[in-house]
């Protein structure tokens, strides 16, 4: 099996319309196969007879894990991770998506072609935001008032360019996001934060001092992606992400930080956290 596709579902019963409609969507885009199947973990707001029917009835394979508590999104990733490193030995791919997210055809196919061919342990598309932006190009684009003309957009923007920058949707090669463990969920407590970092100081160890490696977003692929399309809604974020920062600095330290500095390129947030580490 080449690729299998990880996600964390949490439809908000305040938003039910608008989330229903934007996994719908997301779905229909993806075109989960049985050889591309789904992991998908159920966060909450339906049940999993109520998250299958979001799929086309076409050739969709489907696995849905939980039983619709927020356990948060490490932890949900994680528990994806765990049941394809049990269930998909073989699997040579792994992908984090999102709900907030619109694919065209064959999205990951250059990216899978491009880590088959480089020692890189995961690659990211480029991504159109939906403010307009081009990341990591930071450009700006209109975007289409439709799904069908969004697609065709995203088809259009190939271009054969690796840039230095990390987003989402990722594919990891299997074997190494296996090696360095995925989440550590005993440090990344909180349901949101951080869990992005977390991963790449693994990857940035794994890979070794010398390399100086930073994430990468090959550009022959492009995603929609909404981002912050459901976090930036929970009230009570910034505690879950303390939480998950005091967990960050736990596992990894002050030199975890100095690192996250140096892969995010003079990034004044991990500087902060670093200085506020060492005056403690």
């Amino acid at each position: 099996m080449k690729i299998i596709h990880t996600i964390p579902l949490l439809i908000r019963p305040e938003f039910l319309i608008d989330d229903l409609e934007m996994a719908k969507r997301c779905f229909e885009t993806l075109q989960p196969t049985k050889g591309n199947p789904v992991v998908l973990y159920n966060q909450g707001g339906l049940n999993n007879d109520e998250i299958r029917e979001l799929f086309p009835p076409s050739e969709s394979s489907v696995v849905i894990l939980g039983n619709g508590e927020n356990v948060g999104i490490a932890q949900a990733r994680q528990n994806c991770f765990d049941y394809i490193w049990e269930h998909y030995e073989d699997v040579e791919y792994i992908s984090e998506i999102h709900v907030d997210m619109l694919f065209p055809p064959n999205w990951y196919g250059p990216l899978v072609e491009f880590l088959t061919n480089s020692d890189e342990p995961m690659i990211s598309p480029g991504i159109l935001t939906m403010n307009g932006e081009l990341q990591p190009l930071n450009l700006y684009t209109a975007i289409p008032d439709n799904t069908d003309d969004l697609i065709a957009l995203l088809g259009k923007m190939n271009r054969d360019e690796v840039h230095e920058r990390f987003v989402h949707p990722v594919i990891h090669k299997a074997s190494i996001l296996r090696v360095i463990g995925g989440y550590d969920t005993r440090f990344l407590q909180g349901k949101q934060g951080y869990e992005d970092d977390s991963l790449l100081l693994g990857y940035a160890y794994y890979m070794g001092t010398r390399t100086n490696w930073r994430p990468k977003c090959y550009l022959k692929s492009w995603v929609y992606h909404a981002t912050m399309a459901q976090r930036g809604t929970f009230t009570d974020r910034h505690l879950d992400f303390s939480i998950n920062e005091q967990g960050l600095i736990r596992q990894y330290g002050a030199y975890g930080l100095k690192r996250l500095s140096n892969i995010h390129q003079n990034s004044s947030v991990f500087d902060m956290l670093l200085q506020d580490f060492l005056r403690q």
